[in-house]
């Protein structure tokens, strides 16, 4: 039987560049005609945010804030390697990268043997071109990641019995390579480039629903005088915390180690209309939080749709079905970190659920286990 450890993290773009890049999303976002004009003003701005502002705009607030992440982000790669996972599955949303106007389905689970990637082959908007990652990498630096078919398809077989019918791909259809929500995330994981070994399994989740073509996956609709009518709705929250707890049940009973992995930062500025798009719902991510490190996963379970978008807190939908794997685990977090920012689009979370110990004399549920890839 498999052990599973749970993971949460942000893929949050604006860490991949140097600190006196990481504002430029508010820089931008204050140009578009649908910020009243008074906040185009960082002086009538939250206390918070212009603390953080303060005289440098957000440059050294950004070296903090870089600096709190990556110290829990370092904690979870240790628990990582500590593990060995045979295979890590990663929930992240598709932001108009793959899911076009062509299919948007609620999830997707991609099949690959391998993942080649170019993850600085386009810019983040407003980064000015030519700026070098924290890294050092050239803009068409390939990044070869291993998939795990075998165990994709064993997953699959198994929901499909369990009653969640998910589509799958064998390859992508608008994107070359993993999307963002997938590549960040290992490239935050191995912020140290040790190297990345451990087979990935891609799950995209529909979270930006009614906003997905709308929005294109950004911010793209404050600079756009069309008013679209709202895109089809994403999944629950509900439905995404029952995926994880047959995920959970499944992978218990496969013959591999598996780290489920959340990834994303939770309310973000731009799907924040009530705050005019230049900053996050803070006071709802830190209720998200206080639930988070209580244990309180089910208060995620039973979040409304509406709740969530009003917070602009659509990724969330990421991190719900590592917590209700967790929660069908029995299992609660032994390490969580909030990082607060009103200036840097986001605030981020961190948070570490350790495995569960394989109970080699209890009798598997799932028969064929190793046969079904």
């Amino acid at each position: 039987m498999g052990e599973i450890l749970g993971l949460g993290l942000s893929h949050f773009p604006g860490y991949i560049y140097p600190d006196e890049t990481m504002s430029v999303r508010v820089k931008e976002t204050i140009t578009s005609r649908k910020v009243p004009a008074e906040l185009k003003n960082p002086e009538n701005w939250p206390e918070p945010m212009r603390k953080e502002w303060s005289d440098d705009e957000g440059l050294a607030f950004a070296a903090k804030h870089r600096a709190e992440y990556f110290e829990g982000v370092g904690k979870l790669r240790a628990a990582l390697d500590d593990f060995k996972p045979d295979l890590v599955i990663i929930f992240g949303d598709d932001q108009y990268e793959n899911f076009h106007e062509d299919i948007i389905p609620p999830y997707c689970v991609y099949i690959a043997d391998q993942y080649e990637t170019k993850p600085f082959a386009r810019l983040r908007p407003g980064v000015p071109e030519g700026t070098p990652t924290v890294w050092g990498d050239d803009r068409d630096k390939v990044f070869i990641t291993p998939g795990h078919p075998r165990a994709a398809r064993f997953l699959l077989n198994h929901l499909f019995h369990s009653g969640f019918e998910l589509p799958y791909s064998y390859k992508f259809l608008h994107h070359e390579g993993l999307g963002h929500a997938f590549i960040n995330t290992l490239l935050y994981l191995d912020n140290d480039r040790k190297g990345w070994d451990y087979p990935i399994l891609p799950i995209h989740i529909n979270a930006y629903g009614s906003s997905l073509v709308r929005n294109r996956g950004g911010s793209s609709s404050l600079f756009s005088d069309e008013e679209a009518e709202p895109d089809p709705p994403s999944p629950t929250p509900r439905r995404a915390f029952e995926l994880g707890q047959a995920v959970a049940r499944i992978m218990k009973e496969s013959p591999w180690k598996t780290a489920i992995i959340g990834s994303s930062s939770w309310s973000h500025a731009f799907l924040t209309p009530k705050h005019h798009y230049v900053w996050p719902d803070v006071e709802s991510d830190k209720q998200r939080y206080a639930e988070l490190e209580s244990g309180n996963l089910t208060a995620w379970r039973d979040l409304s749709l509406e709740t969530i978008e009003d917070a602009g807190e659509q990724e969330l939908l990421n991190w719900i079905p590592m917590a209700g794997a967790m929660y069908e685990l029995g299992q609660k977090p032994s390490m969580t970190q909030f990082i607060e920012s009103y200036l840097m689009n986001s605030c981020k979370a961190v948070a570490l659920f350790p495995p569960v110990p394989a109970k080699t004399s209890a009798t598997p549920t799932i028969e064929g286990a190793v046969a079904s890839g």
